[in-house]
């Protein structure tokens, strides 16, 4: 079956500069072949399986033993470990579909920006306005992701929304021990009023999260594991590796990235945090 979703390869945004329009078809002819099945969150290359991204950064990170995490906080509060297991991985469903909402009305928001509403989600077409071009939020954190769009900045430009992509692109560049594959949630491209030279790609990542922090990492120094020991233990260090990872293939095929947005929606607005390139550091390892 084509793997490409024709009716985004051929979009143009009315207005948008020339690099902008051939940035989006490259990558979407480039990264086409990769398929992402949805059970058991996998990406596949011509029948390879890859690596997903998220798996790359768990490795940084200690894992978390549900068990005994379960048994030590029933001795202290109460109820059996199996109520509290229970009551942890409600919430964390809770939180995870909450996000898969949230994620899918910014990128349908993506793409009225772009003027191109054909490409809302379908869970999120029965919320478009058509002739007032709006799309309702119906969440706190939707509503902080429409703040983010109308805030969106003038000399930036949509390459695109969900951007699949994977390592290895580039046959001319140093085979990875592993090729992994991923989804970036946002692909914009800076574009310089005055200076070509300073230009370029700027990566974005939704995130729901309550909180990117983790007082307790903080508090213990709890650090994440080698080459990025110097880093706290919690989402925002994860989210700095994994941001990175998106940036290899996109450098690979021969772009300029300026930067790295984790943009955090919160129940009461957002928040555009910028991480650290650590490309470096990942290509010696991986």
């Amino acid at each position: 079956m084509p793997l490409r979703d024709q009716s985004k390869y051929e979009i143009v945004v009315p207005g948008e500069p020339k690099e902008v329009t051939e940035i989006r078809k490259h990558i979407l002819d480039a990264f086409g072949d990769l398929e992402f099945v949805d059970e058991g969150h996998k990406y596949f290359l011509h029948g390879r399986e890859l690596t997903p991204v998220s798996t790359i950064v768990s490795r940084f990170e200690s894992e978390f033993d549900t068990v005994a995490k379960a048994t030590a906080y029933a001795e202290k509060n109460g109820n059996t470990p199996e109520y509290w297991m229970d009551q942890w991985k409600f919430t964390n469903l809770k939180a995870t579909v909450t996000g898969t909402q949230v994620h899918s009305y910014a990128e349908s928001l993506a793409w009225i920006h772009m003027m191109h509403p054909e490409n809302i989600t379908e869970d999120n077409k029965y919320k478009y306005i058509k002739d007032k071009n709006w799309l309702i939020p119906t969440r706190p954190k939707e509503e902080s992701a429409l703040k983010f769009w109308q805030n969106f900045p003038q000399d930036m430009w949509v390459v695109l929304p969900e951007t699949k992509l994977y390592s290895g692109i580039n046959p001319d560049k140093p085979k990875f021990k592993e090729d992994f594959g991923g989804t970036m949630d946002l692909l914009m491209y800076y574009k310089n009023p005055n200076d070509d030279s300073k230009s370029g790609l700027v990566l974005g990542d939704w995130k729901t999260n309550g909180n990117l922090y983790k007082e307790f990492s903080r508090a213990t120094k709890k650090m994440m594991f080698p080459p990025f020991q110097e880093y706290f233990e919690e989402n925002l260090s994860a989210y700095t590796i994994q941001l990175s990872c998106y940036q290899i293939p996109l450098e690979d095929l021969g772009y300029k990235v300026l930067g790295r947005r984790i943009i955090w929606l919160k129940d009461d607005g957002y928040e555009v945090i910028s991480v650290n390139n650590e490309t470096k550091k990942l290509r010696e390892i991986l």
